[in-house]
């Protein structure tokens, strides 16, 4: 098993994409996460589902503030609506580990564990995603040392 045998394609979505068009798209690709690119095509962030709820959240709100003002369908429908229009820059993720598509399997395992990442954006030499390795992808490297035999 070599790395281009565990990476999926990347679905990508602009920075300047909205909530909107971010769930759409995660909805319809069904994906659990999107990589975001800024306008040179650069990886720039990610989001997952956890980032969307995020981004549902007024500003001034936090914890406890938050679940208590979104604990009925109405305040929740009204501030996912509310949300529709946000660009995807102000709830992303920015904080992201990626590797190379020539890096080795050790090389993604590394930075599996080093960065808690259970997904790992593949970006080629200009930082442009090319892939992603999907949970699965982990579950594939760490059965391939499961099942090595010891010498």
């Amino acid at each position: 098993m070599e790395l281009k045998d565990i990476i999926k394609e990347a679905i990508v979505i602009s920075e300047n994409a909205t909530f909107g068009e971010a769930l759409d798209t995660m909805l319809s690709k069904q994906a659990n996460s999107l990589l975001v690119v800024d306008e040179e095509g650069k990886l720039s962030g990610e989001i997952t589902v956890t980032d969307l709820l995020d981004g549902i959240i007024p500003p001034m709100l936090d914890g406890d503030d938050a679940m208590e003002k979104l604990s009925d369908e109405e305040s929740f429908a009204q501030a996912v609506h509310d949300a529709q229009q946000t660009p995807v820059f102000e709830f992303m993720s920015s904080d992201f580990s990626t590797v190379r598509p020539d890096d080795t399997l050790m090389d993604v395992a590394a930075t599996a564990i080093g960065h808690q990442r259970a997904r790992i954006p593949v970006v080629d030499h200009s930082e442009r995603p090319v892939g992603i390795i999907s949970r699965r992808g982990l579950k594939q490297i760490l059965g391939k040392y499961l099942h090595k035999k010891k010498h």
